[in-house]
């Protein structure tokens, strides 16, 4: 059990790493404010359904950042698709050869992405909700956790606000301290009257069951874990829940695998938190909206402008709101007439539109999305993805290593141990595994290599015309089987190496039979023809010796 030094240790640790994210906090705020007014503040409180839009007057930036993460949903983690595969570490094993091992890791990675797409874990809603995040703040995290029954797996996206994050040696987030709200009733549904401090057993007693209570969940690897032993208590990874104010233990438990996931857009070097699009967006995003405000005042001005009024009186101040009224000395002949400001709508609108050009630019939806139609040529499509990819490759590695690589881990440690997996065979029980991604985005990465090899073969086919050998050099079935899976073929559909060894023992058998068969037909034949001059001979009284 963790000792009530221990206890202290973690609250303190906690309040470290919350004064580290200070610095972040007041730039996520603007972030939010202007590209994703719906999510959670960070330095102000505002209460449950308050207007979030009130500063935005044109939602280019909003827009941008829906694109961007829906966009990245449909290229990398799309649920209509299969968008990674399982293979062998070592894929010149014989054990990758065979064709059980095959079926058995199609099918484990078809029953993890099963799991994905079942509706009671929700996880398209809240991995949209993640990169929503990744996109605008730079920083998303995604919490992945195993109920004690074992019977699946639930999915929840989590607001930075809530989170503190610490790297290890290899630059990668290893520990997470999250601050976050339960009911009392929660609480106790969670972990009993039994697991209550002090003060929330006050609460209960009192039939508080709705005022929330802060507390702190404390994710960080054990040191002193006992190899072999499964106890909750000696996993890898330690898991305590706090209520801080009293610095009590609520509970105690550890995971197998760490159960947030946390990824960055971009980092720097010596920072712990991401930088994002948003970001970088972020100051045309305020100067649009400035813009907007005033060539709304300004079509408002030419819509009702202000009129000017004869007035034998006192010279007023002016006003120039639409409608607004102004006094002058009359003269002979004096009426009223609008005020004209000078406002010019048409180049407003024009400097307006080069803005939102520049955050679309940073959102990369000029890229994500074709604007060429159907008459762009397959070397535009090529070209357009290549140039895609160049720019959001560094973001794709993150994201598999950050995010992807340990999710998919992560759930199949938790099927495996509810025994909800298919049964390996023998010959891969001391093998790795490892992820191979095929989504539309993994895909087009590897266009290249698929253009490099077709533009190989069209170059052999007009020497092996010249020359025989020259086609020779290449392995037929080996090279259609390595396109087929770069361009994400199924593994079930293709023939095998045994498979096609049988096909070609049974080919040779085959014939075999029909060489014998004609071989038969011709002694037969030559037999009969034998008999017929033989009985020719004798009709003619000829002696044949």
């Amino acid at each position: 059990m963790i000792s009530r030094e221990q206890v202290v240790h973690l609250c303190k640790r906690k309040g470290k790493l919350k004064a580290q994210r200070g610095t972040w906090e007041t730039h996520w705020q603007d972030l939010t404010n202007f590209i994703l007014p719906n999510s959670a503040d960070f330095n102000l409180r505002r209460s449950k359904g308050d207007k979030r839009s009130t500063l935005i007057y044109d939602s280019t930036g909003v827009h941008a950042n829906e694109m961007l993460a829906a966009g990245l949903h449909g290229m990398l983690t799309n649920p209509a698709s299969n968008w990674f595969s399982l293979r062998l570490k070592n894929d010149n094993s014989e054990a990758s050869e065979q064709a059980d091992v095959k079926d058995w890791l199609e099918d484990t990675a078809e029953t993890i992405l099963s799991e994905l797409s079942g509706p009671d874990v929700a996880f398209a809603s809240h991995i949209h909700e993640y990169y929503l995040s990744l996109c605008s703040i730079g920083t998303a995290c995604m919490f992945i956790g195993e109920p004690a029954q074992r019977e699946g797996i639930s999915f929840r996206s989590i607001h930075i606000d809530e989170i503190f994050v610490a790297e290890n040696a290899d630059g990668l987030i290893d520990t997470v301290f999250r601050q976050f709200k339960m009911t009392v009733r929660q609480i106790v549904q969670k972990w009993g009257e039994d697991s209550l401090s002090p003060r929330i057993k006050r609460m209960y007693e009192k039939k508080e069951y709705d005022k929330d209570v802060e507390l702190l969940h404390c994710v960080y690897p054990r040191e002193d874990m006992t190899k072999g032993k499964k106890a909750a208590t000696m996993l890898p990874i330690a898991s305590v829940y706090i209520d801080e104010k009293d610095q009590h233990v609520l509970a105690e438990g550890g995971f197998d695998e760490m159960p947030f996931m946390v990824s960055r857009w971009s980092k720097t070097t010596g920072e712990v938190f991401g930088r994002s699009p948003g970001q970088t967006a972020l100051p045309d995003i305020k100067m649009l909206q400035e813009m907007m405000k005033t060539t709304i005042k300004a079509g408002q001005k030419i819509v009702a402008p202000p009129l000017l009024v004869p007035d034998d009186g006192v010279l007023g101040p002016v006003r120039t709101v639409p409608g607004g009224l102004n006094y002058y000395r009359a003269s002979s002949g004096a009426r009223i007439e609008p005020l004209l400001t000078g406002g010019n709508i048409p180049i407003s609108f024009q400097m307006m539109e080069d803005i939102r050009g520049r955050i679309r630019t940073t959102f990369f939806l000029d890229q994500l999305q074709f604007q060429g139609g159907p008459q762009m040529t397959a070397t535009e499509v090529i070209e357009r993805t290549e140039r895609t990819l160049r720019l959001l490759g560094p973001t794709l590695g993150r994201l598999q290593s950050e995010f992807l690589g340990p999710m998919i881990e992560r759930i199949f440690g938790v099927l495996s141990r509810a025994d909800r997996l298919p049964p390996a065979p023998e010959i891969i029980s001391e093998q790795e595994l490892k992820i191979e991604y095929v989504s539309p985005l993994a895909r087009a990465q590897r266009q290249t290599e698929t253009q490099g090899i077709m533009k190989t073969l069209e170059f052999v086919g007009p020497i092996a015309s010249m020359d025989p050998q020259a086609a020779q050099i290449l392995k037929g079935a080996e090279t259609v089987r390595h396109i087929a899976e770069l361009n994400g073929m199924p593994p079930k559909l293709l023939k095998s190496d045994d498979d096609l060894m049988e096909e070609a023992k049974a080919q040779q058998q085959a014939l075999a039979a029909q060489q014998q068969m004609q071989q038969s037909e011709q002694m037969v034949d030559m037999m009969q023809k034998g008999a017929n001059v033989a009985k020719t001979a004798k009709e003619a009284g000829v002696q044949l010796e």
